[in-house]
């Protein structure tokens, strides 16, 4: 059987304009970039929550892993019937759930591969632990662990316009560089040289997006709105990781890297984006958003896709109702 029923692929025509008209408040007409959102009908997310070796990391990634789902399908929108949490489980203390295997990670990007559409965003979040061996990184789960290869042959056949992915676990900075690809947000909590510690990213990215983002503020010129996307989540994570090491004296274990030129090689701290000029191109259909190079072939710096993706994050409107979130069923 197949994991996403036709039905949620397939919406009236005046489902979609109501759908465009909704996204239109939240986004403002792409603000700062001229890449359109992509509508919240075409949005899916996964949730990968690796193996935990203890019963208190149990809790831990289950916590984190509802919380992820909770903002995805609450604030973000996204279709709860489009966001897949692996291993499932209903309840955030279910403590037989099965634990995840390398096989149900191929599958599920294989099922996600052959049914996404061009114009589709997919999300996708790793929660667990990481190590590499001196020559290939691996996710910890249940059974033998994929491997950096693995990870990037699964996702290499996945073709849609938007792609984030969002690497919590410890050691995911060596994933950086094999995940890279034009057109892809490759988000890692550590840097690729010797940071297997446990890392504080994952609870930081969830004491970000508890609270509403900044509110829209108007720029210089006063017509249009700087939108909150994902280089500010990123930027605003950094900053908390930081936080949460000083605030009890203790040295960095982790620095977390960004990768959205398709050169391979993350950034920690995002620079400036230069006034006046685009982020990014529209895309055709089917291509995913890229960022051109500048004259002489060098890949422009980290950042400029990163600000071209909007965090549709519909609590920045006057108009949002707390009590209206979608409660995570994880």
């Amino acid at each position: 059987m197949s994991l996403f029923p036709d039905r949620h692929l397939k919406f009236p025509a005046g489902l979609w304009l109501g759908v465009l008209a909704a996204l239109g408040s939240v986004c403002r007409a792409a603000e700062e970039s001229p890449v359109a959102p992509v509508p919240s009908a075409r949005r899916w997310g996964v949730i990968l929550q690796g193996h935990p070796g203890d019963a208190a990391h149990a809790r831990q990634f289950r916590k984190v892993t509802a919380e992820l789902r909770t903002w995805l399908v609450g604030p973000l929108e996204f279709p709860p019937a489009q966001v897949v949490s692996l291993p499932e489980s209903r309840a955030v203390e279910a403590e037989q759930a099965p634990p995840l295997t390398a096989d149900q990670i191929r599958t599920t990007l294989a099922q996600f591969a052959a049914q996404l559409q061009p114009d589709d965003s997919l999300w996708v979040f790793t929660v667990g632990h990481g190590s590499h061996d001196g020559q290939r990184a691996w996710f910890h789960v249940a059974g033998p662990d994929p491997s950096d290869v693995d990870l990037a042959d699964w996702l290499g056949a996945v073709k849609c316009r938007e792609q984030v992915l969002w690497l919590t676990h410890s050691s995911s900075g060596w994933l950086v560089k094999p995940l890279s690809r034009p057109g892809r947000i490759v988000i890692a909590a550590t840097a690729a040289d010797d940071e297997p510690n446990e890392t504080e990213f994952p609870q930081a990215l969830i004491s970000v997006i508890r609270q509403p983002p900044p509110q829209a503020s108007p720029q210089p010129d006063g017509d249009r709105l700087r939108p909150w996307n994902i280089a500010a989540l990123y930027t605003a994570v950094v900053a908390e990781v930081g936080r949460r090491f000083q605030s009890d004296n203790r040295l960095p274990t982790e620095h977390a890297q960004l990768d959205d030129n398709g050169d391979g090689l993350g950034t920690e701290a995002l620079p400036e984006a230069v006034p006046g000029e685009p982020t990014a191109g529209t895309p055709k259909t089917g291509e995913p958003t890229t960022v051109s190079s500048p004259p002489g072939g060098a890949p422009r710096p980290d950042g400029e896709l990163a600000r071209s993706v909007v965090v549709p994050d519909r609590r920045r409107t006057p108009a949002y109702d707390p009590a209206s979130a979608t409660p995570s069923r994880d």
